[in-house]
């Protein structure tokens, strides 16, 4: 018998943290985190311990499968990879053939690291029209702060400052390997927190700020900080003079925002708001960390991102050490989201204008911004712009993801054609007519570098894959061959070789040494002269905001469902919803069916104040109706005292375990996919308006 260790990256989320796995006879039989990994430090998270119940679960899908009884029946029959491959080839044609490339809609979910692979694959196939989370995850922030900056602010360097700023984020819970480490570095050296949130969590416990905010009122709030910083003179006077534009314009509009006002608005005491502004502009370094998902899932986006870059900029915290900083991955435009790979930029001007939504929201417009999935469906059910008769879907379960998961369901049900590559079966993979098994992180080779700081990382394949199962990449390779598309990569080594050719490196080369690195940088505007922008500048009320269509200055906006907004409504729904609060044990909604991890999270929890239990008679554990203007579903009532008694919260993704579970258990059954933000068309899943009813 051999036993080896290899030394990875685990990818059961984009925490993506330096594991060892242990290889007895070509299966995994151990696994630890990796001590020497410069961002995860030896940290890993139930998920990645329980990588051999996902590997070797009886559930696994390991064979492809087409669809033989109605769409959503659950029939398949196992057919062979060269039968799926060529009737996906054969659909995707026809439809190209029949209605346009832009008929055809890619997406993707937890991505696995495949946007090089799917963009490439598009830009050949000839469509724009690339969907994914983006809109609720991470991508308004890095389009609003790089139009404002010139660069991304997901990226703090919280390790080496001394005031950290976690605006709707708890890393703990969504990207403890990345954030954790840096973090309590920080802290530990003395730094000093401020945590925007409305429910308490471990970091709120710690904080010398914890502003409990009304869920979707953070551009009042945002806009009250640069107002108590510019009244009080405490804003970097050089550094706005000489780097930043539309000072004056920004002081007026921040002005509408005083303490009193917001305080009002966000439900937090105007002493507390005003102190944890001062603390943030007085301390220096800070760095602010705004939540991929805590910050997206409203329509205001656009502009709370932008007032939180323009607050990181007035105090001149961006681009410095300990601040917010940018970080240039080592494979430069071959990284994840590089652009090599843009397919909107290989396409002809005339088919990338065919972009859906990019006619209605701006910030679609730009490139790297994906197609929100809400507008898809209207494509589909509507024709709007025009008819979407096939979707191609990697690693993604809209049914439970997404607002408004019935008409997720009506529109998937209305295509021609589906295909789905994952894991397992899911209410999404229920719905499509050619369902594809998709190797595991630890049976295909990668190379990680989104999010990965100023490193590039090597994923090992550590074991074959189970059979039949099929690296995603190599099924592209695959269906390109068959579809003609002559300019892809033929082979899945080619391609990670392109990858890495700004590094001088191949992937066997890569493999050897694990890791490569660039030294960091900071104020590069110094060195270039000029931010990135197309001004030099950065903008706090720019010129060329207007050009794009953009308001130049941030807005405040009311959520849609609010006390305020909508009073009438509120007296029927006297509580206000967040939605999607991370579970560790789960990435969304995937892993639902893994003992060790299921027992740590079986149900879906409404966190109530136990004040708001007792004076509706429900009792902790109680299983109660959940219920907005949309609908209900069924949760458990978990007594929660950090919160406000008018705020409960739940997580997202439950649907396995009940025949039911997808149509009962969903909380996406009763949110609401219809007002957008005007510039990214994110929706609002954080802000709504509910009541609980005993069963």
């Amino acid at each position: 018998m051999s036993t080896k260790t290899v030394r990875t990256i685990c990818f059961d989320c984009h925490s993506r943290c330096g594991v060892l796995l242990e290889v007895k006879d070509g299966k995994i039989v151990g696994v630890k985190g990796d001590k020497d990994h410069p961002i995860s430090h030896g940290y890993m998270c139930p998920k990645g311990r329980a990588c051999m119940e996902i590997i070797y679960h009886p559930e696994r899908l390991t064979k492809p499968l087409i669809r033989v009884g109605k769409r959503g029946e659950g029939k398949f029959e196992e057919v062979s990879w060269e039968k799926a491959l060529d009737t996906i080839a054969k659909k995707l044609l026809e439809t190209r053939e029949k209605w346009g490339a832009e008929s055809v809609v890619f997406g993707q979910g937890t991505t696995r690291g495949m946007p090089p692979w799917i963009y490439r694959f598009m830009s050949l196939f000839g469509t724009p029209n690339f969907m994914s989370a983006g809109h609720m995850s991470g991508a308004p922030i890095v389009l609003a702060s790089s139009l404002t900056a010139g660069f991304g602010i997901l990226d703090p360097d919280y390790g080496n400052s001394k005031c950290i700023l976690l605006w709707a984020h708890n890393p703990e819970k969504s990207y403890p390997g990345i954030y954790n480490y840096f973090i309590r570095k920080g802290l530990k050296a003395g730094a000093k927190l401020i945590v925007v949130d409305p429910r308490g969590n471990s970091y709120t416990r710690k904080a010398d700020h914890w502003l409990a905010i009304r869920p979707g009122t953070d551009v009042a709030l945002a806009l009250c900080f640069i107002n108590v910083i510019i009244e009080n003179e405490l804003y970097d006077k050089e550094f706005v003079e000489k780097w930043t534009e539309g000072f004056d314009q920004l002081k007026e509009r921040a002005s509408e925002f005083n303490l009193d006002r917001v305080a009002e608005l966000t439900w937090i005491p105007s002493e507390e708001i005003e102190a944890a502004a001062i603390t943030y502009a007085t301390t220096k370094p800070a760095a602010m960390g705004p939540g991929p998902g805590g910050a997206c899932q409203s329509i205001n986006v656009f502009d709370l991102t932008r007032s939180l870059t323009i607050l990181a900029a007035i105090t001149g915290n961006l681009d410095i050490k300990g601040g917010n900083v940018s970080h240039v991955p080592p494979t430069k435009a071959r990284s994840c989201y590089g652009g090599d790979y843009q397919y909107e930029i290989a396409l002809s001007a005339e088919q990338a204008k065919k972009k859906i939504g990019r006619d209605k929201f701006p910030g679609i417009r730009f490139t790297g911004m994906s197609v929100t999935p809400e507008l898809v469906w209207d494509a589909i059910l509507k024709e709007d712009p025009y008819p979407v008769k096939t979707i191609g879907l990697f690693a993604t379960n809209p049914m439970c993801a997404y607002a408004n998961s019935k008409h997720v369901k009506e529109a998937l049900n209305a295509l021609e054609f589906l295909f789905s590559v994952d894991y397992f079966h899911t209410p999404t993979t229920q719905m499509a007519d050619v369902v594809l098994p998709a190797a595991h992180w630890t049976e295909r080779d990668d190379i990680e570098d989104l999010s990965m700081k100023n490193h590039v990382f090597c994923q090992v394949k550590a074991v074959e894959p189970v059979p039949e199962c099929r690296c995603e990449k190599e099924i592209l390779v695959e269906l390109a061959k068959k579809m003609g598309l002559k300019d892809y990569w033929q082979t899945v080594e080619e391609s990670l070789n392109y990858r890495l050719e700004p590094i001088g490196m191949t992937f066997e080369e890569f493999k050897k040494v694990g890791k490569f690195s660039l030294p960091m940088k900071y104020k590069l505007y110094e060195k270039r002269g000029r931010f990135n922008t197309p001004s030099g500048k950065i903008g706090l009320c720019p010129k060329y905001f207007e050009e794009w269509g953009l308001n130049p200055i941030p807005a405040y906006k009311e959520p849609p469902e609010s006390p305020v907004s909508t009073p009438d409504l509120w007296k029927k729904y006297p509580l206000v919803l967040t939605t999607g609060r991370r579970i560790l044990s789960y990435y969304h909604s995937s892993f639902r069916n893994i003992p060790s991890l299921r027992k740590n999270a079986p149900d879906p929890e409404l966190e109530i104040h136990p004040d708001t239990c007792k004076s509706l008679g429900i009792e902790d554990g109680e299983w109660v109706h959940l219920v907005s203007p949309r609908g209900k579903v069924e949760v458990k009532v978990k007594y929660f005292e950090e919160t406000h008694p008018k705020i409960v919260h739940t997580p997202h993704g439950f649907w396995y375990g009940r025949e039911d579970g997808w149509e009962k258990l969903n909380i996406n059954q009763i949110t609401d996919d219809g007002p957008k933000d005007s510039i990214t068309a994110s929706v609002s899943t954080k802000a709504l308006l509910c009541r609980v009813e005993k069963m």
